[in-house]
């Protein structure tokens, strides 16, 4: 008997192992309901997640520092917990144990970006070239919110061609920016357990 499963309910792991089929039908359903999946991440790039990897296992983070980290590398397009912004996905309910995921998702951004984070590329008449993602388009006007999370707004008639990206609006290379300890005080707050709420001071 066949099944169905929520989108949100299959892993990337998952959708992953579909790419090598090459079947159209099943590749047009992963994207429709989806988005943009590669078949796998290159080996130049697993090398730098192992490398990464073993520069975590070298010692502890501090959480209070990773904020800090995470403020100025991270949260303009991400938010976690009360920090942030939501031009990419919100990481408080992200798989954030499971670590190799959390690398590789950095190190390939574009390896799996899900349909509501998919950006476009605007080709203007007056030959700007915008990307972002479509926030608002009505007839007469389209908006796009881009990397910086800024939005612009640009007359329909101005727009003479709109593309899918196939790249992720998350910068490639941003880990490996970091030093070792600021690595690990990055993901000691990344993989940190939610803040207690603060209790009221009339309580009783």
């Amino acid at each position: 008997v066949a099944g169905r499963l929520p989108a949100d309910g299959i892993e990337i792991s998952e959708l992953t192992a579909l790419a090598p089929l090459q079947d159209k039908r099943i590749d047009d359903l992963v994207r429709k309901k989806w988005g943009s999946v590669k078949q796998s991440t290159p080996e130049e790039k697993l090398a730098i997640v192992r490398r990464l990897n073993n520069d975590l296992r070298a010692g502890a983070g501090d959480p209070a520092a990773g904020k800090e980290q995470f403020k100025k590398h991270c949260a303009t397009c991400h938010r976690l917990y009360d920090v942030g912004n939501s031009v990419g996905p919100e990481l408080t309910t992200a798989n954030r144990t499971d670590r190799d995921f959390l690398l590789t998702s950095a190190v390939d951004p574009s390896g799996a970006i899900r349909k509501e984070y998919l950006a476009y590329v605007l080709h203007c008449k007056d030959g700007r070239v915008l990307t972002g993602l479509i926030v608002q388009q009505t007839p007469t006007e389209l908006t796009i919110l881009t990397a910086k999370n800024e939005r612009v707004s640009v007359r329909a008639d101005d727009v003479e061609s709109t593309t899918e990206s196939a790249v992720s609006l998350m910068p490639e290379k941003l880990l490996e920016a970091l030093q070792p300890q600021e690595l690990r005080d990055l993901f000691s707050f990344l993989q940190s357990t939610p803040p207690k709420p603060t209790a009221r001071a009339d309580a009783k």
